[in-house]
């Protein structure tokens, strides 16, 4: 497989509640994304990823990562990132009062 490049315009941009997120890769082995909050916005919640490691890394702003079924609270900033474990469900909400970006990374169950 030769590399590709992936511009940001030719991204898949879905909504996941009040979360604006661009899908850059969904392969059979990776899927990789973008997300937005502005402040005050909560995404909505993801079942999880039965078999497969998920991180959510912040690259700007403030969030608060709730894992409901565990009943844990992480607040995450700038440069934190948390690794969900597999087939947890999870959601963030932008805490912060600027607007919060994050990059999300899973390796779907092959």
């Amino acid at each position: 497989m030769a590399a590709q490049v992936i511009r940001s315009n030719q991204t898949k941009p879905i909504m996941e509640g009040e979360e604006f997120t661009k899908i850059y890769a969904h392969t059979g082995k990776l899927i990789f994304s973008i997300g937005s909050l502005l402040p005050g916005q909560k995404a909505e919640l993801d079942s999880g990823h039965e078999g497969s490691d998920e991180i959510c890394y912040v690259i700007k702003g403030h969030i608060m990562m709730h894992l409901p079924n565990l009943d844990e609270y992480h607040e995450l900033q700038a440069g934190d990132a948390i690794l969900i474990p597999p087939g947890e469900p999870h959601y963030s909400i932008n805490v912060g009062t600027d607007r919060a970006e994050t990059a999300w990374a899973c390796a779907p169950k092959l």
